[in-house]
């Protein structure tokens, strides 16, 4: 059994000892076999889509201003925030919508930030809109951040990371 069949096994057993709130399907976290795909997926051990565009490197800057736009527009949220998205996902992932990482998990999967605005699984499934699930897909991504970062702090200026560069501290993470 490889490590991430072993990942796969511990995440369906999880998902059947702990029942998570009413959602609907729509809006759930990947688990069982969608988990182990978005983590093999995210560490490499399956390539981008098949155009490959805007997986990291050269073409991600363009795209992520592409990607900022469509999810700004998805979620109603205000033009005037995509220069701090745009900061917080080059921070965040480096632009690479297939970022995980898995040295802030502490070897816990289910803990692992994946995507273009580096979301834990639980926190991008409670904020997810309904069919806009994958957490690797950069829109999807960008628009459950928006959801998570509007209830949590209010806009994007008020996360801990642009809150620090603009005083001329270090990015934390929001």
């Amino acid at each position: 059994m490889d490590g991430i069949a072993a990942v796969q096994a511990r995440v369906a057993e999880i998902c059947q000892r702990f029942a998570p709130p009413a959602v609907p399907p729509a809006a759930t976290a990947p688990t069982g076999d969608a988990f182990a795909a978005h983590l093999r997926r995210a560490l490499g051990a399956v390539g981008p889509g098949a155009d490959g565009a805007g997986i990291g490197g050269a073409g991600a800057a363009g795209a992520a201003d592409a990607w900022i736009a469509e999810a700004i527009a998805r979620t109603g949220a205000p033009a005037s925030w995509a220069p701090g998205l745009r900061t917080i996902a080059e921070h965040e992932s480096s632009l690479n919508p297939a970022a995980a990482n898995v040295t802030a998990s502490g070897g816990n999967p289910a803990a692992t930030p994946l995507g273009l605005m580096q979301m834990l699984p639980s926190t991008f499934a409670a904020h997810t809109q309904p069919g806009h699930t994958d957490i690797l897909n950069p829109v999807d991504n960008l628009s459950a951040a928006i959801d998570y970062i509007r209830d949590r702090y209010g806009d994007p200026s008020s996360t801990p990371g642009l809150w620090a560069l603009a005083r001329g501290a270090h990015y934390v993470g929001y």
